[in-house]
């Protein structure tokens, strides 16, 4: 007794002295060794009764351990919040949830979010909404902290029950918060807002009469109705405003400046004397004026009078304009109109080069080009019909010119007086702005400024009346003209592939410019408003007939710089990917390259072949139109670049899934990148999409060709998970690429179970989607085929051809049940609920009382069927029981008395269809009632009991002591999983200090808010299943002894009854009762009930069983010569013994039964153990080298930053 009480303290020892872990709150609920004590008492008690019902909140291990409680902030002693985890109680308590019982659960009806309020151990409350945590009552601080992930925590510790598993949600910080150890950098104060701040001319600028009238009802009730009858029609004192007759425009000015001058007498008269509310219309303007101290009312009643007449005036000025200029000149000069359509279609192809500008060269030509562009998007605005007053007017004026005439930043570009009236007169012809002399004198006019002494203004309109002179002028409208068509010819020539037209042009300039540079105003040097020259508009065509005329007719024509930067300047486009955009002819591909390759530097081929368009693409993005010229220029290429979608050069090419040679293009390109990287490795995290979509995830098939997966050098992650949470495998199963699912199955670094940490799907859910829609076609049922044997192949034992495992649940609507989707090896599928599937279980475990099948509180131990619980997190407890159930039917196929045929066979029927539970242990009591008898009369002796003993206890101690070393073994192995996870988090916080600059940012991500697992959780749910067989094994054994006791207990009161009638019986006489020949016939049944002599008591023992058959004393009772009161006790002792005699008979049939069960059971467990450990360690291993080569990659990819940064 005393050895046994040294070796459970020795235990007790032993389990209190494991490793500490990283994270506080999980060390003091799981790993402390005064869980029986203040402060932990009650909680720790809490959860081990109804662990199902509570859910974990975990702030990270380095918050808990770095930052100190808030409420400490100005004391100087601050109180760490790991501090809190082991001496306060209230803070322990807060960060478990009442998961059982919810306060309240809405949903939202659009977005179906979820809303649920729980309460915690203590009381207080908390919000669950959108992967948020918001703190709510009996907190003193309102947090809204981020849901980082959730997860199980394996119990390794006595005080709970074996083999319990806590649900965790990870968040963000503790439920208080946390101050960090270190104060961070104040952000940079706001920049002084001084009084000509841009702010309050932005307001001024939005206030307009209008406005006023409708925020102040006072001034509305002044003006409003004299402003109304001001502007009505039948307002005779304007009616020249009204008639469509020929004026002057110095007519339409003077009555606008009388209506004008009318509105200003209105305002004036609101504030005279004789009106009624006068003072307060007075008082009201002020207010409006130091309100806004730099508004001008003249200027807002101006334009308020603009708004009411423009529609007015500018048809008048429209009308006048239009009137033909045959009079115009002595009737009203600033009537006349210049610039019609005609003049500007026949001025529409006009080229910068034809204008006489003091640039050449090309790279300022195109930003000279560019400036046109948006300066005539800008000037197109006068055309709109929402610009109806001056101010607008003058405003696009002014953003054209300074389109025109700013410079950007960097450049050299110095733009004079004559290259601006260049640039204006691009802009004006190409701008087709009819009845541009109108809003020319309407700014002039009926500003709303006086600009007399604005210099700048004065000098923009003076440039714009110059422009107009200019080509009001015939003979340099008729010089422009011509150029436009030659331009025109030339143009329309080569889009209309007219080979003989173009080579009259170029024969023409050959024979005047032969050997010599082409004039700058020539046709051919010419370019479209867009930027495009003749050279660009030759690759549109796809005539390499028209092409080779223009470009090799002389070579002095077109230098190199030219072609380098002619390009689109809407686009920026160059003329390489003008060519492979327009998939022009392969000789205009094969030439261009010729000329860059063999005229500019490297240094320019580079800068000319990775120059980004608008879009951020480059030539190495437009690829794949040709994919012959990626091993022609592939090292010049900039594979590493992003577009404006994150896309890179290869990335491009994967996407190009309706390219006819894809395997091939994709070969081609990933040869050019290891050709170009390969010595130094390549991240393959540089070529991800901001959807997170790697090139795994995007590539269609061919995986092969890229090598993507088989070179050793490559660092590439084939489970990284994309925006939305897919993994490449998860994305193959849902969109049926079939090719690359049988690639990617083959490679041992593939995290085949990943669940998706928001949804907690895996490929199983996947495929289950799949099925849904095709479940017929023969694609999906090769899919199926590839992952039910990837699966059963990797993580099912072989030993058994039948095999059955639990794939994926899903919550069926009809039943209110969460069903589980079953298979088997050859496909067949069946969902089952878990009512079915526990009463199936249940059922199998009464066939098979002794057996170490499990019960079902194994089984079900961490999922309670009738408990409520977090319904957020349903989809992982599901995903848990599943994983529960595969180790359940991979430890049926080592366990010799089940036959997995019948069971899985079963599971895959139609279980409603199966006897009640009732009637099935009906039937089953009586199939096991019936195997008994089929033993017929057991008789044991006592010696036979011994050697049970012997046996039994033999067994049960060696069977005890391998299942003491096996908690051990679960405790170690679990424990050993946390303490994986805390190496590692500790390793990649100490390797992110590397970039400091991102570690001390807010946007830091603390490494423990990403979903982790470690190879020895694999590994654990193994030994810990074999720890609780082994326990229910040990049960089992004190069920016989228990059996055992209870048959010794009724051998020694009968063989106490023997004695006490063998007391009573007198000496024997020569003359004997009749019976003594039956003696000697029942002397070997009395022999097999005790192991000592017998008399002639076991006679009676034998043939009288009931009270009633007892002999008289006439029939030889008396002739013993007892009382009648021994007589009675005799009797009642002969009828004692033969129903004790009953019992240990039946209990004899029942102690065989269940002896060679144990046996059976125990010969059995010892293979099982040995086989069931071997497969989990084989799991573990392959499990171990996945984790260890994902984290090779990992560290590899740490270096590579470090190495190539």
């Amino acid at each position: 007794m005393i050895r046994q009480q040294q070796q459970q303290q020795q235990e007790q020892r032993s389990s209190s002295h494991l490793p500490v872990l990283y994270n506080p709150l999980l060390n003091c609920i799981f790993n402390n060794p005064h869980h029986s004590k203040a402060p932990f008492k009650r909680t720790i008690e809490d959860l081990s009764t109804k662990h199902n019902q509570y859910t974990i909140l975990l702030p990270p291990a380095y918050i808990l351990n770095e930052f100190h409680d808030p409420a400490s902030d100005d004391s100087s002693t601050k109180v760490l919040l790991k501090t809190l985890c082991y001496n306060n109680e209230d803070f322990i308590r807060s960060h478990i949830l009442k998961t059982g019982a919810p306060v309240s659960s809405t949903v939202t009806p659009i977005s179906k979010e979820q809303s649920i309020i729980y309460n915690t151990m203590n009381g207080k409350q908390i919000l669950i909404k959108n992967q948020m945590i918001y703190t709510g009552k009996g907190f003193k601080r309102s947090l809204k902290l981020k849901i980082t992930s959730v997860s199980y925590f394996k119990s390794f510790c006595d005080y709970f029950p074996k083999g319990s598993q806590f649900m965790i949600i990870h968040i963000e910080s503790s439920l208080i918060g946390g101050s960090p150890p270190f104060k961070p950098l104040p952000s940079l104060p706001p920049p002084p807002v001084s009084s000509s701040s841009s702010t309050k001319p932005e307001n001024v600028a939005n206030v307009t009469f209008e406005k006023l009238l409708r925020n102040f009802p006072l001034l509305s009730k002044a003006v409003s109705d004299k402003f109304y009858r001001l502007f009505h029609h039948n307002n005779r004192q304007f009616h020249q405003l009204r008639t469509r007759t020929r004026k002057k425009l110095s007519l339409i000015k003077g009555e606008f400046t009388k209506m004008q001058e009318e509105a200003y007498k209105i305002i004036s008269d609101s504030v005279r004397v004789e009106n009624p509310n006068s003072e307060q219309t007075y008082n009201l303007l002020n207010h409006i004026v130091s309100t806004y101290p730099e508004l001008d009312l003249n200027k807002l009643v101006h334009e308020y009078v603009e708004i009411n007449l423009y529609d007015l005036m500018w048809s008048q000025m429209i009308f006048q304009f239009n009137y033909p200029n045959d009079d115009k000149q002595e009737y009203d000069p600033e009537a006349m109109k210049y610039l019609t359509a005609s003049k500007y279609e026949s001025l529409s192809c006009l080229s910068l080069n034809q204008l006489d500008l003091p640039v050449s060269k090309p790279w300022l030509i195109n930003e000279l080009h560019q400036r046109i562009y948006l300066a005539i998007q800008e000037f197109k605005k006068l055309s709109d019909s929402s610009v109806m007053n001056s101010t607008v007017k003058t405003s696009i004026v002014y953003k054209t010119m300074e389109i025109l005439s700013q410079a950007k930043k960097g450049s050299e570009l110095v733009v004079d007086a004559d290259t601006l009236i260049g640039l204006l007169v691009m802009t004006v012809v190409h701008a087709k702005i009819d009845n541009i002399e109108a809003h020319v004198y309407y700014i002039k006019n009926f500003n709303a400024i006086d600009r007399t002494n604005d210099g700048q203004f004065n000098y923009i309109i003076s440039n714009l009346d110059a422009v107009i002179c200019h080509l009001s002028e015939s003979d340099s409208l008729q010089s422009l003209a011509i150029s436009s068509q030659e331009n025109f010819d030339l143009w329309s020539g080569i889009v209309d592939q007219d080979v003989e037209k173009v080579k009259q042009i170029v024969s023409k300039a050959c024979e005047e410019y032969s050997g010599t540079d082409l004039p700058a105003k020539h046709c051919l040097l010419s370019k479209n408003i867009n930027g495009e020259s003749v050279i660009d508009f030759a690759i549109k065509a796809k005539n390499y007939e028209i092409y080779n005329l223009i470009i090799n007719t002389s070579m002095s024509w077109f230098s190199i710089d030219f072609v380098l930067f002619d390009k689109n300047v809407i686009s920026n486009q160059n003329l390489f990917m003008t060519a492979l955009i327009e998939e022009t002819d392969d000789q205009i591909l094969d030439d261009l390259l010729a000329v860059v390759t063999q005229n500019a530097t490297i240094c320019e081929q580079v800068a000319y072949f990775n120059t980004p368009d608008n879009t951020g693409r480059t030539i190495g993005h437009y690829l794949f139109h040709n994919h012959h010229l990626i091993t022609r220029i592939g090292h010049l290429i900039d594979w590493e670049i992003k577009d404006h979608n994150s896309h890179t050069p290869l990335f491009s090419l994967c996407r190009c899934y309706d390219h006819p040679s894809y395997p091939e293009l994709l070969e081609v390109g990933f040869n050019a990148v290891y050709k170009k990287y390969g010595k130094k490795g390549i991240d393959f995290d540089k070529h991800m999409d901001k959807s997170g979509n790697t090139l795994l995830h995007i590539i269609l098939m061919g995986l092969p060709q890229t090598q993507i997966l088989s070179k050793e050098e490559n660092l590439v992650n084939l489970n990284s998970t994309n925006a939305k949470n897919l993994t490449p495998l998860m994305l193959y199963v849902k969109y049926s690429r079939l090719e690359n699912l049988c690639n990617i199955l083959k490679d041992d670094r593939l995290d085949f179970l990943h669940e998706d940490h928001k949804t907690f799907y895996n490929v199983f859910d996947y495929l289950s989607f799949v099925s849904t829609k095709s479940s017929t076609s023969k694609e999906y049922r090769k899919i199926e085929r590839l992952i039910v044997d990837h699966y059963f192949q990797n993580f099912f034992p072989a030993n058994r051809p039948d095999k059955l495992a639990a794939f994926n649940g899903k919550f069926d609507s009809n039943l209110k049940e969460w069903v589980i989707h079953l298979r088997n090896e050859d496909c067949r599928s069946k969902p089952q609920s878990l009512r079915s599937i526990k009463q199936v279980l249940y059922v199998e475990k009464l066939q098979r009382p002794m057996s170490i099948f499990p019960d079902a509180d194994l089984i079900w131990r961490n999922h309670a069927m009738n408990v409520s619980t977090s319904p957020m997190f349903q989809k992982l407890r599901i995903n848990k029981l599943i994983a529960q159930l595969n180790v359940l039917f991979q430890s049926m196929m080592f366990q010799n008395d089940v036959n997995p045929e019948q069971l899985f066979t079963t599971f895959l029927g139609d279980i409603s269809h199966n006897l009640s539970v009732l009637e099935q242990k009906q039937v089953i009591s009586a199939v096991i009632e019936s195997q008994k008898q089929d033993y017929g009369q057991v008789k044991l002796k006592f010696s036979n009991i011994q050697e049970m003993e012997f046996f039994l206890d033999f067994s049960f101690q060696d069977v005890k002591k391998h299942g003491s070393l096996f908690n051990k073994f679960a405790k170690l192995v679990c424990i050993g999983e946390h303490k994986q996870l805390d190496l590692r988090n500790v390793e990649d916080l100490s390797m992110s200090r590397i970039n400091e600059r991102a570690f001390f940012s807010k946007m830091f991500n603390i490494p423990e808010y990403h979903y982790q697992q470690c190879s020895l959780g694999a590994l654990a749910q193994y030994v810990v299943w074999l720890d609780m067989i082994g326990d229910e094994l040990l049960k089992h054994f004190q069920k016989i002894h228990s059996d055992v006791n209870a048959w010794k207990k009724l051998y020694h009161e009968i063989c106490n009854i023997n004695s006490e009638l063998r007391s009573m019986e007198p000496t024997p006489e020569t003359n004997v009762p009749n019976g003594v020949p039956q003696e000697g016939n029942h002397q070997g049944e009395a022999e097999n009930l005790h192991r000592t002599g017998t008399n002639s008591s076991l006679f009676s023992t034998s043939t009288h069983t009931h009270a009633e058959s007892i002999p008289d004393e006439s029939e030889g009772l008396n002739l013993f010569g007892l009382g009648s009161s021994k007589r009675n006790r005799y009797k009642k002792l002969v009828v004692s013994k033969a129903d004790l005699v009953k019992q240990i008979m039946k209990s004899n049939i029942d102690l065989k039964w269940e002896y060679e069960i144990m046996a059976t059971q125990i010969s059995n467990f010892l293979t099982f153990r040995t086989q069931f450990l071997k497969f989990g360690l084989s799991i573990y291993v392959k499990e171990e080298i996945r984790c260890l080569k994902q984290r090779q990659l990992e560290l590899s990819k740490y270096l590579y930053r470090v190495k190539y940064r």
